[in-house]
């Protein structure tokens, strides 16, 4: 018997669906938009190219197999419960999605990683916007990294909503997938910096975005009041 959905206010839990079955936008994806690629993943979304095969990469597999033991070395370093939801979907906004690691007793975000110990420095900027959009679909305060570094070290980053930093990706993902559901190709880079929230891009609620020096598609975004709007 399949389970349940799950439900709050802000969003539905899937507990019997994986994230290669949603259509929309989950933390990977935001990181590539942040990241300006939007080509690639523009023809990922409308089918035009197929996603990366990931099985044969080796440190991402590593990731895979130590999410459950990062989970239970996070729950014996800080006490702090923590449970495996399945994909988050908001209810105000339906086609951002969240695929997390955990969800804390005390209501916060909980990302597992695993990298090399030549790359952990920059681990909370590399993985930022994935983190921030968590937090923008469940509308949830703060989030734990919780990052094993090689086989010797684990460290526990605490981050913290950043509303300025999610009203500008808010607007950012809106606008791709706009170029998604027209099935309108956008330019192989878009600079995240055009969707600061200086007037520039958003007004009156309606999208007006400037690439290449000319004006493009205009369109509605969703009502916006949510994002701050937050769960305790």
């Amino acid at each position: 018997m399949a389970k349940k959905n799950k439900m709050n206010t802000s969003f539905i839990i899937h507990e019997d669906m994986q994230r290669e079955e949603m259509k929309g936008l989950g933390g990977t994806d935001a990181k590539e938009i942040v990241n300006g690629n939007w080509k690639d993943l523009w023809e990922i979304k409308t089918g035009k190219k197929a996603p990366v095969d990931l099985s044969d990469v080796l440190p991402v597999q590593l990731g895979i197999v130590t999410e459950d033991f990062n989970r239970e070395w996070f729950t014996k370093e800080t006490q702090i419960q923590v449970l495996k939801p399945g994909i988050i979907q908001s209810k105000l906004v339906e086609f951002l999605y969240a695929s997390v690691d955990g969800i804390t007793d005390s209501g916060c975000i909980f990302e597992a990683k695993h990298v090399s110990p030549f790359s952990f420095k920059d681990v909370t900027h590399r993985y930022y916007p994935q983190i921030q959009h968590y937090l923008m679909v469940t509308r949830f305060q703060k989030a734990y990294l919780s990052v094993l570094i090689g086989n010797s070290q684990h460290k526990i980053y605490e981050i913290e909503r950043d509303d300025e930093f999610i009203k500008q990706m808010f607007y950012a993902e809106c606008m791709f997938w706009n170029f998604v559901m027209t099935n309108v190709q956008p330019p192989d880079f878009v600079a995240f910096d055009q969707f600061k929230g200086d007037g520039k891009i958003v007004e009156n609620n309606l999208t007006r975005i400037y690439l290449n020096g000319e004006q493009a598609y205009e369109f509605e975004l969703p009502n916006s009041s949510w994002l701050q709007e937050t769960e305790h």
